[in-house]
C-alpha cells in the first residue's frame, strides 16, 4: 500500500490536520495510535529491600574484618566481642540452610575428640578470632614474598618452586629454635612470629599454613626410626621432612637443617633444585613413615568454610580446609596429597598433627602465674616509654611556709627535695614521670611480620632504639620562671630492663630487614654488631647462622666456614645445621 500526500504550499491547515488523522488511524490500526506501552515507573520495593539487607551484611563482615587485622588487634583485646559479632553476622546474614552445614563423618574420623567438639559446633570462638587473625596477616606476608621473588627475577614472573623456598628461608631465618631445656609460656602462632622464637615445630606450622594461603599442599613426614644426626645426607640424618607439592611434583624440605633435600650426587651448597619423594620412595625408613596434616583445629569447622565464601577479594585469605570430603565441594585434601604422593603413603596412613591442637589449647588456657610471664615476654614490644614534659614549680611549694621569707637556695632545695619525695612515693607506677608504653615497637614488628620491607621500617626501628636508650629523666625546677635547678631521676630497673631488651630486638630485627631487602652486606654488619653489644643476647646464635648464610649468598667460603666453626657447639640450638653446612662447605673446598 502507498500512501502519498502533497507538500504543495497551497495545501489548507484543515487539509493537513485530515491527513494526520488518517495516517494515526493506519497506524493504529497496525500498531495501536498511541504507540507502545510506557515502561512501568513502579519500584520493585521487594529487590531493593533485599539489597540493602546485602549491603549492610556486607558492611558488617567487612568492618568484622578490619578488626581482625593483626594491627586492629594488638590495640585491643576484646577477642570474646569480636567472636559475639561474628556469631550476630552468621544469624542475620548466613540463610539457615547454609548454617545447617555440620562437619561430614569423614573429616570427623580424622580429627581428635577435642577438635570434633571444637569444629563441629556453629558458634565462633575466640580461638577463630585469633586463627583468622593469624591467616590474614600470612596471607599478605606470602603475597609480599611471592613480588619479592618475581623482583628478583628481573621482574618477570618466577616459578611457584622459587616462590616456595623464598618462604621457606624466610621462615627458617625469622624463627629461631630456643635452646634446649628453655621453659617457656605457651604461645600461639601469631606470638612465636612476633618473638622470633619458637621450635622446629613452629616452623613446621608456619611454613604449613603459609603455603596455605597460596593455595599450595604440603605434609609433614615423621620417618618411623630415628636417623644419624651426623650423615651427610639428609635423608640418612633427618627424623623430619616437609613435602610441599607444586605442579604435582611432590618436593623435599627438611626443617632442622633449615634446607631443600639434595638430589643424589648435588653438593651445592644451596640447594636450588630439590629432590622429591621418588628420593625417599624405596628407604625403609622413609617407606614406613607416617604422614601427618598440618593445619590449625578452627581450619577444619564448616564456619570457617561459610565465612571464607562471603570474604571480599581485598581481605580473602584461605581459611577452610576439607579433610577427607563431605562437608563441602571441595576436593579433600586427602585425595590431593595421595594424587601427587602415589602409592607411597595409602590415604589411610594420613593423620592430622597434634602439636597446632595442643600448643592453640594451651596458649589459650594459660595460668595465672603464665600470664604474668607472657606479659613479661611481650612486653619489650611496648617501647619506647614516652612522656609528656614534666610541669613542676610552684606546685612543689609547702602552701603553710612563705615563699617570700626564703631565699632562692632554699626555694630551690625545698623543690627539689619535694620532687623526690613524689618520685619516691609513685615509683615506678607514674606515668607522668616515667611515660606510658608506646607500642611503637609493636606496631613495626607487626608490620615487618606482615611482609613490609621499605626502607621505612629500618628507620623506624633506629628511632625507636635511639628512643629506647634513655636511662633517666633530667627534670628542670624553676623558680620564678628561670630555670635554676635540675634532679636527675633513674629510670625504675622495670622500665630499663624493658627498653634494654627492646634495644637487641631492634638491631637484630633490622638486620633481618636487610636480609629480606637483598642487602647481604648490611646485614652482615648488623648481625656482627649485634654479638659485639649483647654478646649474652638471646639472638648470639641465629646471629650466627644468619651472618653464615649472608656469607655463602656472596660467595665468601672463608668468612661462612669462619664463623659456623663457632656455631658449632652443643650450646647452639642449630647445631645440626651448622655442622651440616660446614661439612659441604669444607668438602668444596
Amino acid at each position: 500500500m502507498r500512501i502519498s500526500f502533497s507538500n504543495s504550499p497551497k495545501t489548507s491547515s484543515g487539509g493537513r490536520i485530515l491527513q494526520l488523522l488518517a495516517l494515526c488511524c493506519i497506524f493504529e490500526f497496525f500498531a495501536g495510535c498511541n504507540g507502545p506501552e510506557a515502561p512501568s515507573t513502579t519500584v520493585d520495593t521487594s529487590k531493593n529491600a533485599k539489597q540493602n539487607v546485602a549491603d549492610e551484611c556486607r558492611h558488617k563482615l567487612n568492618s568484622l574484618i578490619g578488626r581482625m587485622q593483626p594491627e586492629a588487634m594488638a590495640t585491643q583485646t576484646r577477642k570474646e566481642s569480636i567472636a559475639n559479632n561474628l556469631n550476630s553476622w552468621m544469624t542475620s546474614c548466613v540463610s539457615a540452610e547454609d548454617r545447617s552445614l555440620t562437619l561430614s563423618e569423614a573429616n570427623a574420623a580424622m580429627l581428635s575428640a577435642s577438635v570434633q567438639r571444637a569444629a563441629g559446633q556453629s558458634r565462633f570462638t575466640e580461638s577463630d578470632v585469633n586463627y583468622i587473625r593469624d591467616c590474614l596477616l600470612l596471607s599478605r606476608l606470602t603475597e609480599s614474598l611471592w613480588k619479592q621473588t618475581d623482583a628478583q627475577s628481573g621482574g618477570q614472573m618466577s616459578s611457584d618452586l622459587d616462590r616456595v623456598q623464598q618462604l621457606f628461608q624466610h621462615v627458617t631465618r625469622n624463627i629461631s629454635p630456643l635452646p634446649s631445656g628453655t621453659k617457656r609460656v605457651p604461645l600461639g602462632l601469631h606470638e612465636v612470629m612476633l618473638t622470633g622464637k619458637g621450635s622446629v615445630d613452629d616452623r613446621v606450622w608456619m611454613f604449613a599454613e603459609a603455603l596455605r594461603q597460596r593455595q599450595l599442599d604440603s605434609i609433614l613426614l615423621k620417618a618411623s626410626t630415628p636417623g644419624d644426626p651426623l650423615a651427610s645426607n639428609p635423608v640418612d640424618a633427618a627424623d623430619l621432612l616437609v613435602v610441599v607439592i607444586v605442579d604435582q611434583v611432590s618436593y623435599l624440605f627438611d626443617p632442622v637443617r633449615g634446607t631443600a633435600v639434595p638430589k643424589e650426587g648435588d653438593s651445592s651448597i644451596v640447594v636450588t633444585d630439590p629432590a622429591d619423594v621418588s628420593l625417599i620412595a624405596e628407604n625403609e625408613r622413609w617407606k614406613t613413615a607416617t604422614p601427618f596434616i598440618v593445619a590449625n583445629p578452627s581450619a577444619y569447622a564448616p564456619r570457617m568454610f561459610l565465612l571464607q565464601q562471603r570474604m571480599e577479594a581485598q581481605d580473602a585469605a584461605t581459611l577452610y580446609e576439607e579433610l577427607a570430603g563431605g562437608t563441602s565441594e571441595i576436593q579433600p585434601l586427602v585425595e590431593r596429597l595421595s594424587a601427587s604422593l602415589g602409592a607411597i603413603w595409602p590415604t589411610d596412613s594420613f593423620k592430622v598433627w597434634d602439636v597446632p591442637e595442643q600448643q592453640t589449647a594451651a596458649a589459650a588456657a594459660l595460668s595465672e602465674q603464665q600470664k604474668e610471664e607472657y606479659t613479661l615476654l611481650m612486653r619489650p614490644l611496648d617501647s619506647p616509654f614516652e612522656r609528656e614534659s614534666i610541669s613542676v614549680g610552684n606546685a612543689l611549694d609547702d602552701s603553710g611556709i612563705n615563699q617570700e621569707e626564703l631565699t632562692e637556695e632554699e626555694r630551690m632545695q625545698r623543690r627539689i627535695i619535694a620532687l623526690e619525695e613524689r618520685w619516691s612515693r609513685v615509683g615506678a607506677s607514674s606515668d607522668e614521670l616515667f611515660g606510658k608504653p608506646s607500642k611503637r615497637l609493636l606496631d613495626t614488628r607487626l608490620a615487618q611480620i606482615s611482609g613490609t620491607s621499605d626502607v621505612d621500617m629500618i628507620q623506624k626501628f633506629q628511632h625507636i632504639r635511639h628512643a629506647s636508650m634513655q636511662t633517666e629523666i633530667q627534670v628542670e625546677v624553676p623558680i620564678d620562671g628561670k630555670q635554676v635547678g635540675r634532679i636527675v631521676i633513674p629510670l625504675p630497673q622495670l622500665i630499663k630492663s624493658v627498653q634494654q631488651s627492646a634495644l637487641g630486638d631492634t638491631l637484630y630485627w633490622t638486620s633481618m630487614l636487610q636480609l629480606t631487602r637483598n642487602d647481604v652486606g648490611a646485614a652482615i654488619a648488623s648481625l656482627r654488631n649485634y654479638r659485639l653489644q649483647y654478646p649474652e643476647g638471646a639472638s648470639v646464635f641465629p646471629s650466627m647462622m644468619n651472618e653464615a648464610a649472608a656469607h655463602i649468598a656472596l660467595k665468601n667460603t672463608a668468612a661462612a666456614i669462619e664463623v659456623l666453626r663457632q656455631a658449632d657447639v652443643e650450646q647452639n640450638p642449630e647445631q645440626l645445621r651448622a655442622h651440616w653446612w660446614l661439612t659441604r662447605l669444607e668438602a668444596a673446598k
